[in-house]
Formats: C-alpha cells, structure tokens, sequence
C-alpha cells in the first residue's frame, strides 16, 4: 500500500486537486481512495509519509486504510469547530435565538449544523431545512435573472432603462438635469436612484403591500428624483431592483417571479425557494424577529393568507441554506451553473469599490451577499468554498459581527489547506 499526498487530475471537472492517496495492490484488485480535498502533510495527526509493505490480509490492510481515514475526518472536522463555536456561544448567550449554517466545497456539503430555535413560541428547534427570509441574498438572484436575458440578447448591459421603460426617461438629478441610467448600474447601486422602495413601509409584510405591483412601484420611482448623477458614486439601493424586475417582466412577457422560478430556481432544483411558502411547508419556515429597545418583537410570522402579487426584487424570497448554498456554488462550477462562463465572470467583476454585477465582492476572490433578517452567503474561487449562515434576526450591528466572526473561521480553515 502507498500513501502520498500530491495532485490529483479529475476527469469530470478538467481541475487539479490537492488529495491524500492511498493506494493498495492487492491480488487480483486495486483499490484507490481519495480522502479529503486540500489537505497539507503537515496538517495531518500522524506522519504518513512513507510506503507501507503488504503483510497479513486485505482485511488487515482495509482496516488501516478506514482507520486513516477516520483520523482525517476527525482533524477535518475540528479545524471548522471554531467556526461552529461563534454560532453555538451566540445562541448559548441569548444573542440570537438560533441559526443554522452550512459549509460546503466542490459541491460536497462538509458541514451542516442548527442552533437554537426558529420560533420562540412554539421552541421549535432550527434544523437543516428550516425555510428563511433571505432578505436581500435575493439580490443576486435578480441580477442573474436579468442576465440571462442579456444572454439571449433582450438586454444590453449598458443601454439605458428608458430602451424598456420609457417613463424612465424622464428621471433626473435635483437640479433638473435628465440622467440616463444604464441596466449596469442597477445592478451595481451606480444608478442614483434612492435607497428607499416607494409605496413600502418599514413593515411591509402585509397584503396591503403584497398586492402592489412592480410596475406601480416603478411608476412611482420615475417622478422621483435621482440622488446623484450615474455613475458618479455608490449608494446601496432597495429601489433599483425593482426597475431591474419590471424590465425584466417587459422584456421576457413573463411575471417576475415566474421567470425567476422556471430560468433559476427550477434549473438549479432549488425546490425549498420561492417568493412565498407553500402551505404544507408552513410549519417549517422561520419566524423573523427584530430587536428593538432590548426586546424581541415578531417582524415576520408567515401568513398563509397572504396572496403574494409583489415578488419583492430586492429582498422577497424564502430559502434554506441548502438552496442558497447551490446558487453560489453556481458561480464557482460553470457545469451546475444557469449562466455562461462569459455572464458569471461580468457578475464577478467589479464595477466600483464595493460591487460586482449583484454580489459585493469585498474580499480577494470572493463574492457574497447579506441580508438584514440576519443572512449572509459567501463563495471563495480559490478554494472552492461555499458558506451560509442563516438567523432570523434584525439587529444589524450584531449580525455583522456574528456573520463576520464565523466567516473569517471557516476561511481561515480551509486556508491552511492550501
């Protein structure tokens, strides 16, 4: 048997890999196992830097080989507990009443794990496929929907909105002065256009709300008047979303949520997503809390009455971290992506400072996206890794810390590997 630890050339995905092998020629058999991506020698318990002669029988030499791998599972898993221990002290504190988070690399889950409870009511516990309001890790997912019709060629990246929407061509700085505002700087918050949704009010889980229409809420966006010229700053807005959304529901005479449903969430089987919650899969959707003078108070408790007309672009769909998880890892393998490589790297480019084409690409080979009900998804090219962090908690300046804590652990855990 020979163990070694070097590159391996993998015939589905065309890449090379950091693996330990252990190969055993037995008999009449050989018998290869890789087990697990990206490890160091020097990261391992036990020196296996040498080469085993075979004595005894296969059975023996089996049991060796579980037994390595056993002691990598177990090394493996402990580099990401301090990750899981930001998670765990927070909820064992009262922070935040619970969470759940999932790390994945390659398209392989390597870790999933649930905290407290989703509904303090009922103390149901979070779980793996507890249904959340991602909030605006729905941005992203609009981008991409817009991008696939500037694949077919409905869409020009840097024509102006008025081409779809000619009431947008009236929008204009305070001064007076007419601005055009190109599709590429909605998806960049380059745009200009306010932060704030007209029609919405801070609360906006309710029927009054959810039966407005995308095209009224752009109505009401173009009497508006810009903030700054476009192109000229950077200003994260909720609004310029649902321009994006319209055009799209123009451009593809389709409802935007349909066409989200049937060109992403369909291709990429995210079965758990959507712009509402069917009724059999209410009892396992999250509540969403928000802390105001130190207290807990309901900010989202689904309704199954509500009959969801407004699809939000900004920030209206519910998913599990599962889901979520294939949408970014979308990003990082073309072959289980909805995008062309040419479209994936336009959304990964950045555009200004802070932003790509829908994802905040804020760290080195990174691309992410929070969200204020206490979400955040984060993909890193380099080391194939995908990692989610779902609470349901608005409580902004806590939530970025916790977001932050865990995220830098689990990068920090698999950077070791490289």
């Amino acid at each position: 048997m020979r163990v070694r630890i070097g590159k391996e050339w993998d015939a589905e995905t065309t890449n090379s890999r950091d693996i330990l092998a252990i190969t055993m020629d037995m008999m009449v058999t050989r018998i290869r196992i890789v087990y697990p991506p990206n490890r160091r020698l020097s990261n391992w318990p036990i020196n296996l830097c040498w080469i085993f002669r075979r004595t005894g029988s296969n059975l023996q030499w089996l049991s060796a080989v579980l037994l390595l791998a056993s002691l990598a599972s177990t090394t493996w898993a402990q580099s990401l507990d301090p990750a899981l221990k930001v998670v765990e002290q927070a909820v064992h504190d009262g922070r935040i009443p619970g969470a759940t988070v999932l790390i994945m690399q390659h398209g392989k889950v390597v870790v999933q794990r649930s905290f407290g409870v989703c509904n303090i009511d009922s103390q149901r516990e979070f779980a793996a496929d507890t249904i959340c309001w991602i909030a605006s890790l729905t941005k992203p997912v609009t981008v991409t929907a817009a991008m696939k019709l500037v694949e077919s060629g409905k869409l020009q990246l840097d024509a102006p909105v008025a081409n779809y929407i000619p009431e947008l061509g009236q929008l204009r700085t305070g001064d007076g002065t007419k601005q055009p505002v190109t599709i590429r700087q909605l998806m960049s918050h380059s745009s200009g256009i306010p932060a704030s949704v007209p029609l919405r009010d801070s609360y906006f889980f309710t029927q009054q709300w959810y039966d407005h229409s995308l095209d009224q809420v752009v109505q009401q966006i173009a009497t508006r008047p810009l903030d700054f010229k476009p192109g000229t700053q950077v200003h994260y807005s909720n609004a310029a979303p649902y321009v994006l959304g319209r055009i799209v529901e123009v451009v593809a005479e389709r409802p935007f949520g349909q066409f989200v449903q049937q060109e992403i969430l369909q291709p990429l089987e995210m079965l758990d997503t959507g712009f509402s919650v069917p009724p059999a899969k209410i009892p396992r959707t999250a509540v969403v809390y928000r802390r105001e003078l130190e207290r807990l108070k309901v900010y989202c408790r689904y309704d199954p009455q509500w009959n969801v007309q407004m699809t939000m672009p900004d920030g209206g769909l519910f998913s599990t971290p599962s889901d979520i998880a294939k949408f970014a890892n979308a990003f990082l393998e073309s072959s289980a992506g909805v995008l062309s490589e040419e479209s994936v790297t336009a959304m990964l480019t950045k555009q200004n400072e802070m932003y790509g084409l829908g994802w905040i690409l804020d760290k080195e080979d990174q691309f992410s996206h929070w969200g204020s009900s206490g979400t955040l998804v984060w993909a890193d090219r380099r080391t194939g890794v995908v990692g989610v962090f779902f609470s349901q908690l608005q409580d902004f300046a806590l939530l970025a810390e916790l977001r932050e804590q865990f995220r830098s652990a689990v990068d920090a855990a698999f950077a070791s590997r490289l």
